[in-house]
């Protein structure tokens, strides 16, 4: 029983060593700029994937996944302090949605 006590204690410690939760305080600033220029980009994001899931054959499958591409290297930049570069890219990719939504909403019309 005690063995087992301090396998699960030791493995405990061994996880919070290994993956320390980041404080909000210890972030650059930058970190809360990059946050906010990304919020629409990722709201959008989820928001369109959970809809790819649901329909059997999704619509434009290669350009969706070249902005989720697009969307993954601005998190990146965000993650190496490249701040400027990821706020222009989120806001390309909010010009692009935007355009992607409008050819969307465009084309279920059509077919009405």
């Amino acid at each position: 029983m005690i063995g087992a006590s301090g396998l699960a204690a030791g493995a405990i410690w061994f996880a919070v060593l290994c993956d320390p939760t980041v404080s909000r305080a210890a972030l650059p600033p930058s970190a809360d700029v990059c946050t906010n220029a990304g919020h629409a980009v990722r709201v959008w994001f989820d928001a369109e994937t959970e809809r790819r899931a649901r329909v059997a054959a999704p619509a434009h499958q290669h350009a969706f996944n070249s902005m989720l591409l697009w969307y993954r290297s601005a998190e990146g930049k965000c993650a190496a302090g490249r701040t400027q570069e990821a706020v222009r890219s989120f806001q390309s990719l909010e010009r692009m949605i935007a355009g992607f939504d409008a050819n969307r909403h465009d084309r279920d019309e059509a077919g009405d």
